[in-house]
């Protein structure tokens, strides 16, 4: 098969749905020879902002000097954003390869009637790909949850969780207890946990699990120092220096600190970081999709936020940096539009409403009625012509927001051009 023909095999897998456990996961590396025991690694769970600390980890030791993998989910534009090594992503002609060597395991493995889903295949592909570039440090970022999650067959040098908030109840649990006890699953004998701080149910829960546990904020101080349109500065006690990272919002501040920290610990065991590639890494870190300037006059700014926690979040620190916006919206109709709407539409001068270009995805004629209480709203039909009309309702010096959904935030740069900036 070619590029196009496997990328429809593997994503047809989606179709089995969602599969918590490890078995056959296990059996697909033993397979494969094992690649995840041929490097160190750390872990990330979290609800919001495990896709930052982990590429801000990732920058940090790849400015150290260390061969690098970086494992996240899920893309903006192309598959091969997931699974990268010293920031290049996995070539046409590499992933080729490894995915035609899955898919015999697989097809062997469903004649014994053991199905693997899209991301046990995937992350097959990405653990393979590291061991055979020689990485010596993998990132990797939990899926879904962590206890049953396919990349939870790791043990790593450290497990960092970001904050924890409601969200995949369906499959997770209904309540923040029980979502924290899934997130918490990554957690291992005599590994170190790192931990943003969290609600009380949460924190109650790691600290539960975890037999060394140091919490960013309580147990290692920070400070931010300043967060503006620029990008945001913390002062961390764990590191005892100033770190500036070039992505906007206070809480960039917190993961930049949440990482500082996971660092630490790394360096703790063995793994020798100088002061220069923590300053240079963080500085150098790219994350897009999140509130991510992409083009100016006017302002134009991409965010992936899709859940009520992070909408909140994200619509405050748009409105102190930004002030109100020209909004563009699109969500999936599996999420809490109700919710979602009343932050962003509180922030909004106007909300140009359309879909997501995927049969997941809202109605825009639904998803203006969550808006219509809070801001003026028209409905377009496609995202080009939501972004058209945004533009020239904001004019030269105003600001359009695009987010709701990462199928609005990749589908956007592809629209606006600035897709070959995903590093």
């Amino acid at each position: 098969m070619d590029r196009k023909g496997v990328l429809e095999w593997l994503f047809a897998q989606e179709a089995s749905g969602i599969k918590f456990g490890l078995e056959n996961t296990k059996e697909l590396l033993e397979r494969m020879g094992n690649p995840h025991q041929k490097f160190k690694s750390v872990h990330i769970a979290g609800t919001n902002g495990k896709g930052s600390v982990s590429a801000m980890t990732e920058s940090v030791l790849r400015e150290a000097g260390y061969v690098t993998g970086l494992y996240t989910s899920p893309h903006l534009v192309d598959f091969s954003e997931r699974i990268r090594v010293c920031g290049e992503k996995i070539s046409d002609s590499e992933f080729l390869e490894l995915a035609e060597e899955v898919k015999h395991h697989a097809d062997e493995m469903l004649r014994e009637s053991k199905k693997l889903t899209f991301f046990e295949l995937t992350t097959a592909i990405a653990f393979t790909h590291f061991a055979r570039k020689g990485v010596e440090i993998a990132v990797v970022e939990v899926g879904m949850g962590g206890r049953l999650d396919s990349t939870n067959v790791i043990t790593p040098e450290v497990c960092a969780i970001t904050p924890i908030s409601m969200e995949h109840a369906e499959f997770l649990g209904s309540t923040i207890s029980e979502i924290a006890a899934e997130k918490a699953g990554i957690i291992k004998p005599d590994i170190p946990v790192v931990s943003s701080r969290q609600p009380d149910d949460a924190m109650k829960v790691i600290r539960s699990k975890a037999d060394n546990l140091t919490v960013a904020g309580e147990d290692s101080k920070f400070e931010i120092i300043s967060s503006d349109s620029n990008g945001t500065e913390i002062f961390s006690d764990a590191l005892g220096m100033n770190l500036s990272v070039p992505l906007i919002g206070s809480y960039q501040g917190d993961n930049c600190a949440l990482s500082a920290l996971l660092l630490k610990e790394l360096m703790n065991r063995g793994v020798y970081i100088p002061d220069e590639a923590f300053i240079r890494g963080m500085q150098k870190v790219r994350w897009p999709g999140r509130l991510e300037t992409v083009s100016f006059n006017p302002r134009i700014i991409i965010d992936c936020t899709h859940t009520p926690a992070g909408a909140e979040i994200v619509a405050s620190e748009v409105r102190r940096i930004f002030g109100k916006v020209i909004l563009v919206f699109g969500i999936l109709r599996d999420k809490d539009v109700k919710s979602v709407a009343e932050k962003f539409g509180s922030i909004s001068e106007e909300a140009f409403i359309t879909e997501p270009d995927t049969k997941r995805a809202l109605p825009a004629e639904m998803t203006s009625k969550s808006f219509e209480p809070y801001t003026k709203v028209q409905i377009r039909s496609s995202l080009r012509d939501a972004i058209s009309a945004a533009k020239e309702k904001a004019g030269a010096d105003g600001t359009v927001l695009i987010t709701g959904s990462l199928y609005m935030a990749g589908e956007a740069m592809e629209v606006l051009n600035v897709s070959e900036n995903i590093l």
